[in-house]
């Protein structure tokens, strides 16, 4: 007799198309971009199960089909695969914030390296060639940022993450993914439902020690200026509101990040994006460093943010250009750069814009090197370069070009983009960034032959 799934919430939901329809049994053989499971009915026809795991057969409920493939919820493990565990946290069958809690700790950084490869499987000549970065540090208590929703109810407030596919805000008391501090942290916004809006979220930040809060939407009254001052403590030590148009600090919300190693620390505050594990995310800005190859080098680095690569880049590079469209992370920069002496030239701006405005100034004065760089890196978001920005891309970079990404298919797009106009895939390295969820971070090295390997 098979096992219940440990799913989000009630699996019996009705299809887009109407009525639920009959359970059908599928095999599971691999997982897809995002996480899901990938498997086949017996009459052939591919099926995306979310909560699914390579090797079991599962119950099924159809939720969309189309003529090649379906969506289904998981109802029922009937056969449990060799990564299957019990989740470590009991919210796991409600609660958003982790998806892959049912994947055994060991197993999860392989499984994404394997999809990344999938996804890659045209650009490389066999899956060997993605390398998983090799790192220490456990899947819990190793969160040291989270963005977390919360919602009145009577006099108290529920404070979590959203349930899966939902907006609904599941409350959580207590989170094993984050750091103590961290949680300790939040756990001292419920003190201010009083003064909160109904619904709206919280942002907060840690920096191995101490956190610090933000809290969009929420005018900064003087009576919420002074509840959210009589919250700090030895390890909450700022607060961010704003809200009306209007903007008040409480305390000290902006932090000194990863430093050590030869690296200054960056300069963040909970509005600002930081990676969220700080152990993986030093050994990816030392990987990044290292594929670079940025001695006395002209480097542009986009999507720079508030500097998570730009300080490791500047440590060789003749000088650095960055440049983000987020206003707060630019300014962050700047004065990390002006304070620590960095050779490193921060502006605000357009990525696209800049690259086609490059590109578009080379194609008529071919021979104006100040409108190409040695060596470029990116990190853009999730939806990454698209097509014409990567085609720009590589008119721009002489050397080399370095690309993060948190998203292996909007990556394999743009690779393939960049590989067709002549650069050359050296290195594809996986990172697992956010052990206990699908997220993947991966750092691919394109060169120019001749340009260095």
């Amino acid at each position: 007799m098979g096992r219940a799934a440990p799913g989000r919430g009630d699996a019996r939901r009705v299809s887009e198309y109407g009525p639920a329809l009959v359970p059908v049994r599928v095999r599971i053989r691999d997982l897809s971009h995002g996480g899901d499971g990938v498997g086949e009915q017996e009459d052939g026809l591919t099926w995306f199960v979310p909560g699914a795991l390579p090797g079991e057969v599962v119950e099924v409920e159809p939720l969309h089909r189309k003529a090649r493939w379906a969506r289904g919820a998981l109802l029922r493990v009937l056969k449990p695969g060799p990564d299957r565990v019990e989740p470590p946290c009991s919210l796991a069958d409600r609660c958003g914030g982790c998806d892959w809690q049912h994947v055994r700790a060991e197993a999860q950084a392989e499984h994404k390296r394997a999809i990344v490869a999938g996804q890659l499987r045209a650009l490389v000549a066999d899956e060997s060639q993605v390398r998983l970065a090799r790192t220490k540090g456990s899947g819990l208590g190793y969160r040291r940022r989270a963005r977390m929703h919360f919602e009145r109810r009577g006099d108290g407030l529920a404070l979590g993450f959203f349930a899966s596919r939902s907006r609904e805000v599941v409350d959580v008391p207590r989170c094993p993914v984050l750091r103590p501090e961290l949680e300790h942290a939040l756990s001292r916004v419920r003190e201010l439902a009083p003064l909160l809006p109904e619904r709206g979220e919280v942002m907060a930040l840690s920096d191995g020690r101490q956190a610090a809060l933000a809290l969009p939407g929420v005018r900064p009254d003087d009576d919420v200026r002074d509840a959210a001052a009589a919250l700090l403590d030895e390890q909450l030590v700022g607060v961010l509101l704003r809200g009306g148009r209007r903007s008040a600090t409480v305390g000290r919300p902006t932090l000194a990040l990863d430093g050590g190693d030869g690296l200054v620390p960056m300069l963040a505050n909970p509005f600002v994006f930081t990676q969220a594990n700080a152990a993986v995310n030093r050994a990816l800005v030392r990987h990044v460093m290292i594929a670079a190859k940025a001695e006395g080098q002209r480097v542009l680095e986009l999507y720079a943010g508030a500097g998570n690569l730009s300080r490791a880049l500047a440590r060789t590079a003749r000088r650095v250009w960055t440049l983000d469209d987020d206003q707060e992370a630019t300014r962050l920069l700047q004065e990390l750069a002006q304070t620590e002496r960095l050779p490193i030239k921060a502006r605000r701006g357009s990525a696209p814009n800049l690259l086609q405005k490059l590109a578009a100034g080379l194609r008529e004065e071919p021979d104006d090197d100040k409108k190409r760089y040695d060596v470029v890196v990116v990190d853009p978001p999730r939806r990454g370069l698209g097509e014409a920005m990567a085609a720009d891309l590589a008119e721009v970079a002489t050397r080399r070009v370095v690309y993060v990404s948190c998203d292996p298919a909007t990556l394999a797009r743009d690779l393939k983009v960049l590989v067709g106009k002549g650069l050359r895939l050296v290195d594809v390295t996986v990172f697992d960034m956010m052990p206990m969820t699908a997220e993947v971070e991966v750092v691919a090295t394109l060169a120019r032959p001749g340009g260095g390997a």
